[in-house]
């Protein structure tokens, strides 16, 4: 237990939190990571961690690497699924000939999937002192120029991402909008169509490449959207640099995410390996682990 601490003293100061994220991590997040070293077979595990904006999908798997390197003397690769966003012109081109609302990063056909692909793979082999996975810059809205390389082989891949492990929706409920945005800007659906065939195709690819995935279940899409106004109000009250949107911004930013969010909500569960349910203010509710 006094190691557990221990990685916990060091994980809270490092990522300035509360102390309260010490009892919700020996709750929660310490069994969940004696689960994922039940999954570990002989070669390289692949897990993948889905979670909402604002979920805190990033920080939990922060604590899992820092966790079972500290505990259990694995090396552990973290990736993100935003990290694997085109370039900015890249991006440019695809709105140009598909359709504008591609120029927003986020949603599915958005992301250079292969690259993360290659990277998986990579690992798999045995090439992990060749492999690569892209950075992403949001500042600059562009791909970084310093990749993440590894140090020794690892034992476990972690990605997460907003909309990891989605699978596509059937095509006949793509014909009603969603919401107001779908309804002004994708009056014919291309948009979503385009974007749901995508998640059909080469995400698949690169998803089927994980064993196994944990779900942090948000209460309902309402929440997200209120937790990320809730973050962008306190940016601007700390008067934080960098661009800080406002209310409805934020509540059209939110919209791009609003038909696939809704669509895992109501689907992932029944796949997932874990299931973390959250609470309205994001806060864990239950765990379920199969």
């Amino acid at each position: 237990m006094s190691e557990i601490n221990t990685i916990l003293d060091n994980f809270i100061e490092k990522e300035g939190l509360s102390e309260a994220y010490r009892s919700r991590a020996l709750r929660y997040f310490v069994p969940l990571g004696e689960r994922m070293v039940s999954w570990k077979g002989e070669g390289l595990l692949c897990v993948g961690l889905n979670g909402a904006q604002g979920s805190g999908k990033s920080t939990l798997a922060g604590f899992l690497k820092a966790y079972l390197e500290g505990l259990h003397g694995w090396s552990v690769a973290v990736g993100s699924l935003d990290d694997l966003y085109m370039t900015r012109d890249e991006r440019v081109d695809l709105a140009g000939r598909m359709h504008p609302l591609l120029a927003n990063r986020g949603v599915p056909g958005t992301h250079d999937v292969g690259l993360g692909m290659a990277f998986v793979e990579g690992c798999e082999r045995g090439d992990w002192a060749e492999a690569v996975c892209p950075r992403f810059d949001k500042a600059r809205d562009d791909r970084a120029e310093e990749w993440l390389r590894l140090e020794r082989a690892p034992d476990l891949i972690l990605f997460e991402g907003w909309c990891m492990g989605a699978v596509a929706e059937p095509v006949e409920a793509l014909v009603e909008p969603v919401n107001a945005l779908e309804r002004r800007d994708d009056a014919e659906g291309v948009w979503r169509s385009f974007v749901n065939d995508r998640l059909g195709g080469a995400y698949q690819g690169f998803f089927g490449l994980f064993s196994h995935w944990i779900f942090m279940r948000p209460s309902s899409f309402e929440a997200v959207v209120e937790n990320r106004l809730k973050q962008e109000r306190r940016l601007r009250e700390r008067g934080g640099g960098g661009r800080i949107m406002g209310d409805e911004e934020v509540r059209s930013f939110v919209a791009l995410f609003e038909r696939l969010t809704r669509w895992m909500w109501r689907e992932f569960p029944e796949r997932a390996d874990v299931v973390v349910e959250l609470g309205r203010g994001h806060e864990i509710e239950r765990m379920v682990m199969r």
